[in-house]
């Protein structure tokens, strides 16, 4: 690489972290009580309980999100896979509301079982449409998108039938949580992401060149010494975590894992060394920015986080469908 353009990267990185920096901030600084960023270190309960969480959440949430989506991207060797779109939120869906039915939401295992079962959820669903999806041990790109929507849509009206049975605080619950309302925005939820993240975070940039390789394809992944087979279950498993971990502290936010490694791609290039980090910060910045603009735009009501998620992201895919 040319010295100029390892400077374009450094340059176009830090710009990337300066408004992630300003996003926090301003995150922060937003709200209808009028508590602003000078009293965070005074201890403000408003700031520390709430607010600062819930901008934690955001960027913890961005980043899983554009990792998970990044590593879908390269697997299955199709530009339009990511967690929403091939029905990973809609079978975490189904499976709490299935679980909110069955025992008594604020109950002790709910906190503990909620991440589980959105993970079982997850990984069932994008495995059954994975293996659907392929012949012959390869996997074909447009039959898994449309095996993911058609199941997505499938598993979002059982979802809706189950819904239909619940009392009134519960129905709005999961509405809410389909909606993308970050409902785990407490210092539980960080921990959970921030261990979560961390560590599926490392492991997939230690097997960034892998993911090089398998962006070649699988027949010159396989040439060139990789056990695609082992390589891309053990990385989509850790892509479903990803997401799964979202979906339960986040609820169901589509398009972020789509639109964030493209904006990457652009920035820095298709090489996987540079562009997790990359993709890690764009998705950042989109979740806390979408968190400021929901939280801003109708006080002193709040927009589902997952609503503006879908309005920026929704064009995007449409204009790579038009270009496909």
């Amino acid at each position: 690489m040319k010295k100029s353009d390892r400077r374009r990267i450094r340059v176009r990185s830090a710009i990337l972290a300066v408004l992630l920096l300003i996003g926090i901030l301003l995150d922060i600084n937003a709200g209808y009580s009028g508590a602003g960023l000078q009293d965070l270190f005074a201890g403000n309960p408003i700031l520390v309980q709430f607010r600062l969480p819930r901008v934690l959440v955001s960027l913890l949430v961005g980043i899983a999100l554009s990792l998970s989506g990044s590593i879908m991207q390269s697997v299955t060797g199709n530009d339009m896979a990511e967690p929403g779109l091939l029905g990973i939120n809609a079978g975490a869906g189904l499976f709490i509301a299935l679980f909110i039915f069955l025992f008594r939401q604020g109950s002790p295992a709910f906190t503990l079982m909620l991440p589980l079962l959105a993970f079982a959820g997850s990984v069932l669903t994008f495995f059954t449409e994975y293996r659907l999806a392929s012949s012959r041990g390869r996997v074909h790109p447009k039959r898994l998108l449309l095996m993911g929507v058609a199941i997505s849509i499938a598993l979002t009206s059982l979802t809706t039938v189950i819904m239909l049975k619940l009392p009134d605080s519960q129905y709005a619950f999961v509405q809410n949580w389909i909606a993308g309302n970050i409902w785990g925005a407490d210092w539980n939820g960080v921990l959970l992401l921030t261990a979560g993240v961390l560590l599926l975070f490392l492991y997939v940039f230690f097997k960034s060149r892998t993911l090089n390789g398998l962006m070649l394809g699988h027949d010159v992944a396989t040439g060139i010494g990789i056990n695609t087979r082992k390589e891309s279950r053990n990385l989509l498993l850790a892509a479903v975590g990803l997401s799964s971990l979202c979906c339960a502290v986040g609820g169901g936010m589509s398009f972020v894992g789509l639109v964030a490694p493209h904006l990457a791609r652009k920035l820095v290039g298709p090489n996987y060394v540079r562009l997790l980090p990359a993709a890690v910060l764009v998705g950042a910045v989109m979740l806390v920015f979408a968190d400021l603009v929901s939280r801003t735009c109708f006080l002193p009501f709040e927009m589902p986080i997952g609503i503006v998620t879908a309005v920026l992201g929704a064009p995007y895919f449409l204009y790579l469908l038009i270009r496909e």
